[in-house]
């Protein structure tokens, strides 16, 4: 996914990139939560095409242009739910994309960049038909749900996801 808006230039992640991406995940989680640095390279190395990094342009969101913005990334499964085990694996035959990380740099944070973010990468989605992701859901903690539903996602409710010691909410998007 390459391309351009609202500030910000997309483009696919890859393996020059994992101490930046790294570095703003340990950042922007606890301990608990936070992906370490070999499920990011392998997230890149097996479901690539689903890790995208959106960099500022220098206009509107600011940075002065190239600055690492933030990150979206899923992975595939085979499953129709959303369990620890379907979210630990790529299944590059699945439908479903599992949505790992939502990430946004501290300094623009609440400057609708993880809104923009979000609706590029659904929108690359759909404009990628071959990719065959018929669905998108991931898991959100109380405070981001209202995120999440101007994305466009629906909630279903409570996770059965035990990720960290906060409970998590299911969110998900049809793609057709």
């Amino acid at each position: 996914m390459e391309g351009e808006g609202e500030g910000l230039r997309y483009r696919g992640a890859g393996a020059k990139d994992v101490d930046e991406i790294y570095a703003l995940e340990a950042a922007s989680y606890p301990e608990d939560e936070a992906a370490t640095r070999g499920g990011i390279e392998k997230r890149i190395r097996e479901a690539g095409r689903f890790f995208v990094l959106a960099e500022t342009t220098g206009t509107s969101v600011g940075g002065k242009g190239g600055d690492l913005a933030g990150f979206v990334n899923g992975t595939l499964t085979t499953s129709t739910e959303l369990t620890h085990e379907t979210m630990s694996n790529h299944e590059p035959e699945g439908s479903l994309l599992c949505v790992h990380s939502v990430v946004v740099a501290p300094a623009l944070r609440r400057k609708g960049v993880a809104l923009a973010m979000l609706r590029e990468y659904v929108q690359s989605l759909r404009r990628d038909g071959e990719n065959g992701v018929k669905e998108v859901r991931l898991i959100c903690k109380e405070g981001l749900k209202g995120l999440y539903l101007k994305a466009g996602f629906d909630l279903v409710g409570p996770s059965p996801v035990v990720h960290g010691k906060d409970p998590w909410f299911e969110m998900k998007l049809g793609l057709h």
